[in-house]
């Protein structure tokens, strides 16, 4: 019995190494071309497995991005979590670690993007991701809190500050002819505008 449970063990920990060599060779793939223009052979390539195994870890190229995403929002969790704690945070702390974070992570940035833009997502990778944005956003209202907005009021007013800064990010983000530290200048600039507009509305 207890041989049987060392060996299903093992094949766990196989999987998931398994698991992660996909994921790892993922990330490596979108850093340097675009989510179109790769598929689960290119994944499969760069991770050193055949084409046809790759469909025992995940179903689609999708279900990876989706994976990918996951742990990046874990990782922004995190980071701004630590952020946070090193001081009493407003609303202006709050946009500009999102911006901060964003422009460090441009592939979660169009990992989110691809996700809330596309159609056609399978069911199962589309639950997932709204697992994955329902649990962030829940944490980000834990934030409003600290950050002085009311309990009662805290989804809706969450909700707007959050997609407004996405949106400043993903409108300004990249702009031909500037360098990125005078771009992360420029949107810092906007998101404390747009903190000190919604910092008036909770008043």
């Amino acid at each position: 019995m207890e041989t049987k449970s060392t060996f299903l063990k093992l094949k766990q920990s196989e999987r998931e190494y398994r698991r992660e060599l996909i994921l790892d060779a993922a990330v490596k793939l979108f850093a340097y071309k675009p989510f179109a223009a790769i598929g689960m052979r290119d994944i499969a390539r760069q991770a050193g497995i055949s084409p046809a195994s790759i469909y025992r870890y995940f179903p689609s190229r999708d279900a990876i991005l989706m994976e990918v995403l996951d742990q990046k929002i874990q990782e922004g969790k995190v980071r701004q979590a630590k952020q946070l704690q090193k001081r009493n945070p407003d609303l202006e702390d709050v946009a500009q670690g999102m911006v901060d974070f964003f422009m460090d992570k441009d592939s979660t940035l169009h990992l989110l993007a691809y996700f809330l833009l596309k159609e056609g997502i399978d069911p199962d990778t589309l639950h997932k991701f709204q697992e994955a944005k329902d649990y962030f956003l829940n944490h980000f209202d834990e934030i409003m809190v600290q950050a002085g907005v009311s309990q009662s009021g805290v989804r809706i007013f969450s909700h707007a500050f959050f997609s407004s800064i996405l949106g400043l990010i993903l409108v300004f983000h990249s702009q031909a002819g500037q360098e990125k530290a005078e771009r992360r200048r420029h949107l810092h600039r906007l998101a404390k505008l747009t903190a000190a507009v919604f910092s008036k509305g909770l008043r």
